[in-house]
């Protein structure tokens, strides 16, 4: 097959991905922007000023400051979900990925957004335990990690996602 030949097949078979396909990448896409530059500023200034979160909220947990957490939320919870989504999007077969996929039947990009979905639901729910329910963000963004999971979850992803060997 040549390149051209291969770039029309990618081309199609991008048009025939499901609704759901879409709307995850969606939900990627606007985590990847909220949380990149977010985490960005708490590395900048982790006192936390600059984006209004008083250091006080860290009391009884095991930062001082917003470093550690702004590394985190910034490197794994943005980046992480442009990663999740352009790898949707192109669907590289890398041999190591897949052995590292516990759904055999799936591509690895599938288990790579569920687990993406769940990360950002237990980052929310130990930042609620630790520092608790402080705004209304904390809420939002378990939903947009809990509708990511239900979404790859979706039997059109599960199908559109299935490994064709």
């Amino acid at each position: 097959m040549t390149n051209t030949q291969m770039t029309n097949t990618q081309t199609k078979r991008l048009i025939k991905r499901p609704l759901s396909f879409w709307l995850l990448l969606f939900l990627l896409f606007f985590q990847g922007i909220s949380a990149t530059p977010s985490g960005a500023m708490l590395v900048i200034d982790p006192s936390g000023e600059r984006m209004q979160m008083p250091v006080t909220w860290l009391e009884g947990t095991p930062f001082s400051n917003y470093l550690i957490p702004g590394l985190l939320l910034s490197i794994v919870l943005g980046l992480g979900a442009f990663f999740v989504l352009i790898c949707l999007l192109i669907l590289p077969e890398w041999s190591w990925a897949q052995r590292l996929n516990p759904f055999k039947e799936q591509h690895w990009t599938w288990a790579a957004s569920a687990a993406f979905g769940l990360a950002l639901m237990t980052w929310i729910t130990v930042q609620v335990l630790m520092i608790g329910l402080s705004v209304w963000l904390q809420p939002f963004y378990f939903a947009v990690g809990l509708a990511i999971l239900l979404l790859t979850l979706s039997p059109s992803m599960r199908n559109d996602l299935r490994r064709r060997t």
